[in-house]
Order: structure tokens, then sequence, then C-alpha cells
């Protein structure tokens, strides 16, 4: 695989292999996530976080079996649990399993990334939160400390050459991580399946 060759040479990391590899894919789930939740009002907010929960419990889960304490992000599904309840809304039952089986060479530093390299992305909506809310909508989630002391200590690790079988690793799990996000925000536009809101 021409990416996984890329990632070899010295003068480029892991991160900015797994960024070129995932942009587009990033970049369908932020327009999906819009569309799909948003933060224009109140309710946009609630069902925005429930979109979260939904996709970030089974991410969790699987990093907690796999992921040796080093490489384990900071559970985020219970501050997000806390702005619901600051909203008035319940936290929504599990709607998807994280499919992605047993990890291998570079999985688990590739789902790691996805997750806390999402903190960056949570400040900049925290603002926009922030104003639209009137500095009254709960933010826990979005303002998570941990997770962005997390993600200042991940870089030491990404920011470095790989052998070609833990860039292919991590490049296959960090693509099934923005997969079942995107699944979970999918699924959340069609009325049928919402995630644990009323529209």
């Amino acid at each position: 695989m021409a990416g996984s060759k890329r990632l070899a040479r010295a003068d480029e990391g892991l991160r900015a292999h797994l960024r070129a590899a995932t942009m587009a894919a990033h970049d369908l789930l932020d327009a999906s996530m819009q569309a799909s939740s948003g933060w224009r009002s109140r309710a946009d907010y609630a069902r925005f976080l429930a979109l979260q929960h939904a996709a970030r419990a089974p991410l969790e889960d699987w990093l907690d079996t796999h992921a040796p304490a080093a490489l384990r992000p900071p559970r985020q599904t219970a501050l997000i649990a806390r702005d619901l309840a600051a909203l008035g809304h319940a936290v929504p039952a599990p709607t998807a399993q994280f499919a992605h089986g047993k990890a291998e060479r570079g999985d688990v530093i590739g789902a790691a990334w996805v997750l806390a390299g999402s903190a960056l992305g949570n400040r900049y909506i925290a603002r926009q939160v922030d104003r639209i809310g009137g500095g009254v909508w709960p933010v826990a989630f979005l303002g998570d400390e941990a997770m962005l002391a997390f993600w200042q200590a991940l870089r030491s690790r990404i920011e470095r050459e790989v052998e070609p079988a833990e860039a292919a690793g991590a490049t296959r799990a960090a693509t099934a991580v923005f997969a079942h996000f995107l699944g979970v925000s999918n699924a959340a536009q069609r009325p049928a399946e919402r995630v644990g809101l009323a529209p």
C-alpha cells in the first residue's frame, strides 16, 4: 500500500500519515454530524451529545479491553451523561457496537489518535456552544482537560517514523473508528432510528 510505504520515511511521522489517510473520512463525518445534530439550538446540542455518547461508549469499551494504560484515552461518556442530565435528557440506549474485533499491531494507537484528536475540534465547538447557548449550556465533555492532556502526551508517540506494519494497523483502526462514528451519525438522520432523542 502506497500510504504505508510513505510512512516509513524519516521526514514524515505517523500523525502526518494518519491525517492524510483519513482526511476524506474526517470531512465526511464532520458534514454528517452537522447534518444529524449540530448545536444551533438546545435540542440540537442535546442530540449532538447523544450521538457522541452512542458512538464513544463502545469505543471506550474496546480500548479498555485492548489498550495498555498509556494508550487508553480518558473515558468521556460520563462527562457526556452529565451534560445531557444538565440539559434535561437521559443517556440514550446503546445503538451500535464497534465491530473491529481483536487488536493487532498499530490498531490501538490508531483508535486512540482519532478519539484524542477530537479534543482539538471540541475546543472549537465549545466556543460556538458558549456563544449560541449564552454561556449556560453545559460543556463538561467539550471542555475536558484530561483528553487534551492525553492528546499532548500521545503526540510524542505519533510524530515519529514507524514501521509499515504499525502504520497499516493504525490506519486500519483509525478508518474503522471514523466509519463507526459515521454509521451512528447516519442512523440518527433516519427518523425511525433517532439516537435517544426526539427531533
